[in-house]
């Protein structure tokens, strides 16, 4: 993710490192220099530490895959019941958190539900045909490379032939916490979502605009990311693939309903009721409000339980974020390139604030909107922009790695605060973007 931000700074290096001591470090790093320093401090302190640690543990005994990653125990489970059991019993909770306890005995309390639409389960029951250790590792090599598939089809498209910066994109991108242990080491679904954006996106730059909404369909494995994209691409008039969307969904319905049966959509419907109440829906939230990013979470964490005047204020407030976000969609729509990579930016970092929840594995989506937030400011040749996004995408990387610990201890979520302030920045540079236009149809109006 932040390497797309830390090469941009480093592009105008006179100006992002102007008191670089060349007489103590010697001249200032160029793009091979940072290259080699940030793939070595990966390997030596991210991967070489976390194999040795963990090789040792299932090697000696003192863990194992399943208790190391227990949030794969879901999908695992999940899959387990639609192989075993009638399909109808999949959103059975009993039978769910029996089966997870088999797997695994919870380690604080006991497992909640699994909300996934059955064609998640569809998909894990092929994994639940082996032991759960093959499954996990099959897995995360599967997630690796849907995430790698997905920075791929987006950083190409924006920053093409530019091997050395796509190069610290990728290993950023690698080393971002949410990804490397929210969502790899954890064996979370999040690099489904950045898979389906980037091709998206990279489909829609290739003029194919129901393949865009086709991909963006595999979305549906969990709607509240849907919940701005979907109207994004109504006030875009991103028709085409608007259909492409919804014909994927449909293909992805009836494929659950074949297996499954008609039945397990009421069902689905009923637990998804359940789930939201336990998520705040129904005033009081019952989740680890420290391992959120929404700001709603962030309402419950910060107050320990909203008041009617904190909820005032949050309704407020994503009321008047939502509508200056839904009226610059709407004018972006005739944008070029530049209008268009702020509108999908800022589209996907709102969706992961203006929510009701996202768990900070997540936030991995951000990546895609940093890098297409830089790319629009490479296009409109912003110096300043560029290293204030730079800057900032720096800075979340680095919070991304201890905020959950200082949520827990202190009820802020630092991560949320910043992803506001990036939101807003997007927003303010879109405005600005449609502004000139504006002001240019105008003056060649007037000119004939």
């Amino acid at each position: 993710m932040d390497g797309a931000k830390l090469p941009m700074g480093l592009k105008y290096r006179g100006k992002f490192l102007p008191h670089w001591p060349d007489r103590i470090l010697g001249p200032r790093p160029g793009m091979k220099e940072m290259n080699l320093v940030c793939w070595g401090l990966f390997v030596a302190f991210l991967v070489v530490p976390f194999c040795v640690v963990r090789w040792a543990q299932i090697k000696t005994g003192s863990g194992s895959i399943r208790q190391l990653h227990s949030d794969f125990v879901y999908f695992y489970g999940v899959g387990h019941i639609m192989h075993e059991y009638p399909s109808v019993r999949l959103y059975d909770y009993s039978l769910q958190r029996k089966t997870f306890s088999d797997i695994y005995p919870a380690r604080d309390g006991v497992y909640g539900p699994s909300p996934y639409p059955p064609f998640v389960a569809l998909f894990f029951s092929l994994f639940a045909r082996v032991p759960f250790d093959l499954a996990y590792l099959l897995w995360l090599g599967i997630s690796l490379a849907l995430y790698l598939i997905g920075i791929t089809a987006t950083v190409k498209e924006v920053f093409p032939r530019e091997r050395l910066k796509i190069s610290l994109i990728f290993c950023f991108a690698l080393a971002f916490y949410p990804f490397f242990f929210g969502t790899l080491a954890n064996g979370q679904l999040s690099s489904v979502a950045v898979c389906s954006v980037g091709i998206a996106i990279f489909q829609e730059r290739h003029s194919k605009p129901f393949r865009s909404g086709l991909a963006l369909s595999i979305l549906t494995y969990k709607p509240t990311l849907l919940l701005l994209l979907v109207p994004m691409l109504f006030l875009t008039r991103r028709f085409r693939t608007l259909f492409g969307f919804i014909t994927g969904t449909m293909i992805l319905i009836l494929v659950a309903t074949a297996f499954a049966g008609v039945q397990i959509w009421p069902a689905y419907i009923h637990l998804l009721s359940y789930f939201g109440h336990a998520a705040g829906l129904g005033g009081h939230s019952a989740l680890q409000l420290w391992k959120y990013i929404d700001l709603s979470s962030f309402s419950y964490a910060v107050s320990r339980g909203r008041s009617r005047a904190g909820l005032g204020i949050l309704i407020c407030a994503i009321g008047t974020i939502a509508a200056g976000l839904a009226v610059l969609l709407w004018r972006s729509a005739r944008g070029g390139s530049p209008a268009q990579y702020l509108a999908w930016a800022a589209t996907l970092t709102w969706t992961l604030l203006l929510n009701v929840y996202v768990p900070i594995y997540d936030s991995v989506l951000v990546t895609i909107a940093i890098i297409l937030t830089l790319g629009a400011l490479r296009d409109l040749h912003s110096r300043d922009a560029t290293h204030w996004f730079t800057f900032m995408a720096i800075l979340i990387f680095a919070v991304s790695w201890m905020t959950e610990a200082f949520a827990r201890s202190h009820g802020i979520q630092l991560l949320t605060i910043l992803l506001a302030v990036l939101g807003l920045g997007q927003l303010f540079f879109l405005h600005r973007l449609i502004q000139q236009r504006s002001q240019q149809e105008k003056s060649e109006m007037f000119a004939e």
